[in-house]
């Protein structure tokens, strides 16, 4: 009886995971460069949690002129979720990050807020672009690009 209370106990804690995660992001990476690989790099606790949340898994390598595409779903809570990736080609970097927030107003109303940002380094030239948003789901769609 008790191995049976104990697995509906587990399976409950599973069922009830989803209703926690914040809204998908999809991310698509393209390295719009000529000649070199770009490569995914985690350093920071968000880079491995977004790595960690991400399916499929984003791709070690982006060849020249190809994209890497995957989805990332935060369990913080159903009103929040980020995306916090890296990649390097050579000396350059690029250090994306894309943020969803349903702000609580005074009054207890709530505002979506979605967010992007692209920081480079080393020459880098480094573009984020939310490409679409859902108005009812909240997922999105955002853009990173790399040369």
């Amino acid at each position: 009886m008790k191995l049976i209370s104990a697995s509906l106990v587990l399976a409950s804690l599973f069922a009830v995971s989803p209703a926690f995660a914040g809204p998908p992001v999809t991310v698509s990476f393209k390295n719009v460069g000529t000649s070199t690989a770009a490569s995914y790099k985690i350093i920071t606790a968000n880079e491995a949690s977004t790595y960690t949340n991400a399916s499929p898994k984003p791709t070690a390598t982006v060849a020249a002129g190809q994209t890497n595409t995957y989805n990332v779903t935060s369990l913080l809570s159903p009103d929040v979720n980020y995306a916090n990736v890296r990649y390097k080609i050579g000396t350059k970097e690029c250090v994306f990050v894309t943020t969803f927030v349903n702000a609580l107003q005074p009054g207890g109303a709530k505002i979506p807020i979605w967010n992007k940002t692209a920081t480079a380094s080393g020459g880098a030239i480094c573009t984020a672009t939310i490409t679409s948003v859902n108005p009812v789901t909240y997922a999105w769609t955002v853009s990173f690009t790399m040369k």
